[in-house]
């Protein structure tokens, strides 16, 4: 099928809540007004920091741990490397192609994009390195790519999606045929964020079925090797009988199912730290009385990024965990999906700086996510704002994208 015909959704389970939600529908004043029903029981959103942000001392923290490990042995072989442990298994041809499939597919993506964030990150952006290294992505995936790109300074990030989080796999114990199998299956998981920047939950629906790559965990590793980091352990995260989260080996069994997973990654000798944790933030779920929400508001001060998002954060079943991006972010890097440019508008809160081209949001989206008063903003002050020189989001047809950096205030 022709891949211009339609452009899919960030997830299906996304779009069957906005489909059933109270569409919100945006002023259409230049300047927003604020917004009356931005309080709520659980969070306030005109709750600010009230301290002047301190200057960030970057640390690294030495690790202590033996990288010759079954997690870097199986995401090398992912990632097509050849080396001394894994030299015989490509004496079967598909591994050769496949490995050439990873390394043109790979070369390509730096060329095209990374390359190009990378040089706009380090004009535009680079001063939030020394604000924070915790990174905030809610409704990632597996994406930590982007997120490693943009953020390369970071030791922390703390991704959130509805994906399950898997295994990886033990090549070591699969046939040949099945060793085939497993890679296509692979190939076909990542052809969407090459091509297109985001991941089609309903191919990964498909793709991350226990059968086929068994979750999000082998996506995920792929991108922190391919980042350059080595794997230097993983524990699952699970809650436990008394309602507890807790941390477990990655070969142990636990007694309940997890719901995250905790990687330690090296990078430059230093110690790093990725969650990945799979949460339904549905305001009847995400609460000051959910154990999860008690446990990730511990985390704070740190930037918020947001890419195709299904513009969920314009709905009112989702205040909460939009009010907590406002709350507890220093800075937000967004496109057009994430928190509505109405909460950012007001410049004794937040600066706000504008890049790229606004359009309407792709049709399986309708009339949701339009910002009547973003389009004015950009039109106003169209001779001022920065082109973007990649392409990020749902609007890979036509490359326009739009990205907003709102830094908070010092209060």
């Amino acid at each position: 099928m022709n891949k211009y015909l339609k452009i899919k959704s960030k997830d299906i389970f996304y779009l069957l809540l906005i489909v059933f939600s109270i569409k919100c529908s945006d002023s259409g004043n230049q300047v927003p007004k604020k917004p009356q029903d931005s309080l709520n029981k659980n969070i306030s959103s005109s709750t600010e920091v009230t301290k002047p942000f301190k200057k960030f001392q970057s640390t690294c923290i030495p690790y202590h741990f033996n990288l010759n490990n079954f997690f870097n042995s199986q995401v090398s072989l992912l990632t097509g490397e050849k080396n001394h442990s894994n030299t015989t298994i490509f004496n079967h041809p598909h591994w050769e192609f496949y490995s050439e499939y990873i390394s043109t597919s790979w070369t390509k993506l730096e060329q095209q994009r990374l390359n190009k964030i990378k040089q706009w990150r380090e004009k535009e952006i680079a001063t939030i390195d020394t604000l924070t290294h915790t990174i905030f992505y809610p409704f990632s995936g597996p994406d930590f790519l982007t997120a490693a790109t943009f953020f390369p300074k970071a030791d922390t990030f703390i991704l959130l999606g509805l994906e399950p989080v898997g295994t990886l796999p033990d090549f070591s114990k699969m046939t040949p045929e099945k060793q085939q199998e497993y890679t296509s299956s692979f190939t076909n998981a990542l052809s969407d964020i090459f091509d297109k920047s985001y991941f089609i939950t309903r191919k990964m629906l498909n793709d991350f079925q226990p059968q086929k790559l068994n979750g999000l965990l082998p996506v995920l590793c792929f991108f922190i090797k391919k980042m350059d980091y080595s794997i230097a352990d993983i524990k699952y995260i699970y809650k436990d009988s008394t309602a507890s989260i807790k941390e477990t080996d990655y070969f142990s069994k636990p007694s309940h199912k997890p719901f995250g997973v905790k990687i330690t990654a090296i990078k430059d000798s230093c110690a790093k730290t990725i969650y990945y944790f799979r949460y339904n933030v549905m305001d009847k779920f995400f609460n000051d009385s959910s154990t999860f929400y008690q446990y990730i508001s511990h985390f704070n001060n740190y930037v918020t990024y947001i890419k195709s998002a299904s513009y969920l954060l314009h709905n009112p079943f989702m205040t909460n965990i939009r009010n907590l991006i406002l709350h507890n972010s220093i800075a937000i890097l967004q496109d057009d999906t994430g928190v509505p440019y109405k909460y950012l508008a007001d410049s004794t809160k937040w600066t706000l700086k504008i890049y790229g081209e606004y359009t309407k949001p792709v049709k399986d989206f309708g009339k949701m996510g339009y910002q009547i008063d973003l389009a004015k903003k950009m039109k106003s002050d169209s001779a001022y704002i920065p082109k973007l020189p990649f392409h990020l989001g749902y609007h890979w047809g036509n490359k326009k994208d739009v990205l907003l950096f709102a830094l908070k205030n010092k209060q």
